[in-house]
């Protein structure tokens, strides 16, 4: 008996397909509750570390709100509010752009560094665990799944 059918208590499905996105769906779903737990111990959510990560990526400069959205693994209708969030904690700041006066630029403090290296060090544990785990190149094998998976449907 399969893990997916032991954990939905199901035992036969329409056709591969269907468990096959099943079984994507769970999988998502328990890595991402592994991850988020990693970052509620330093108080923020999965998305605000996907922020972070964004705009640690472009520092010192920043992004926008919309260029951060869209760079988001999970998009969030909320991005302001995550934004607002990690301002108040100190991880973030806003500045006007000086391109356009109504738009403002978040980008990541000291503060939001020193998080993002500490969150980071569990991440990698998590990581270097799964593909030790799975084998490099199961891993390889699992991206290219994924990638299909994006590009076909």
């Amino acid at each position: 008996m399969s893990v997916l059918s032991e954990r939905i208590k199901q035992y036969q499905f329409g056709n591969a397909g269907h468990e096959a996105i099943l079984n994507i769906m769970l999988t998502s779903s328990h890595i991402r509750e592994r991850l988020n737990s990693i970052c509620l111990e330093h108080s923020i959510s999965l998305q605000q570390f996907n922020i972070l990560r964004i705009l640690k990526g472009i520092h010192p400069e920043g992004f926008p709100r919309c260029e951060i959205s869209e760079r988001m693994v999970e998009r969030a209708p909320d991005t302001t509010r995550l934004i607002d969030r990690l301002v108040k904690s100190g991880y973030v700041r806003r500045e006007k752009s000086s391109a356009d006066m109504r738009q403002s630029i978040a980008k990541i403090t000291k503060n939001g560094i020193n998080l993002l290296a500490a969150i980071n060090e569990r991440i990698d544990q998590f990581t270097d665990n799964f593909e030790s785990q799975m084998g490099t190149a199961n891993c390889k094998q699992i991206s290219e799944f994924c990638d299909n998976i994006l590009k076909k449907t």
